[in-house]
């Protein structure tokens, strides 16, 4: 689920809801959509996400306005209908298992990734590029581990981390 928010000129909240994970599944944009009512024209709002679906980032707060025919600019994007798109991007990050003594990608090393819980929820042999990992929990702390070093190196210890929302 995710919580957004349209805030006024002063600060205040006007309308929030939360869209349901049946929402963000649909095909239809239209199925998705909250219609808000009562907003003035001329004024400008803020639209602000709270909180993100798992596995994705908290989108940029973006402001707009609706002029006197309904029209709606926006420094966010909104379809030809008027309809104003809150567009999460999952997170990302790379993993490199490097040579430290000269910054070079190592090859053969066999590296997890593990959730709070223990489970393993990504892993992968090290190559010559960076492992790209996405939609990892915000805020969750996730530790990395290698369980099998390259040829001629000892296996690292572990490493802890966490992504933040924004």
């Amino acid at each position: 689920d995710l919580t957004i928010q349209i805030i006024d000129k002063d600060g205040k909240v006007v309308e929030e809801w939360v869209s349901k994970k049946d929402d963000e599944k649909t095909e239809d944009v239209n199925e998705a959509v909250h219609i808000v009512k009562g907003l003035k024209t001329g004024e400008e709002y803020t639209l602000k996400e709270t909180v993100a679906p798992e596995g994705y980032t908290v989108t940029t707060e973006t402001t707009f306005t609706i002029d006197e025919s309904g029209k709606v600019t926006s420094t966010g994007t909104v379809t030809e209908d008027g309809v104003m798109l809150v567009e999460d991007a999952k997170t990302k990050i790379s993993v490199s298992k490097v040579d430290i003594a000269d910054g070079k990608e190592l090859e053969g090393a066999h590296i997890q990734i593990i959730d709070k819980d223990g489970k393993v929820v990504e892993e992968w042999d090290s190559t010559k590029e960076a492992h790209k990992v996405e939609g990892l929990k915000t805020g969750e702390e996730y530790t990395l581990r290698e369980t099998v070093a390259p040829e001629g190196y000892t296996v690292t210890t572990d490493t802890t981390f966490t992504i933040d929302e924004i």
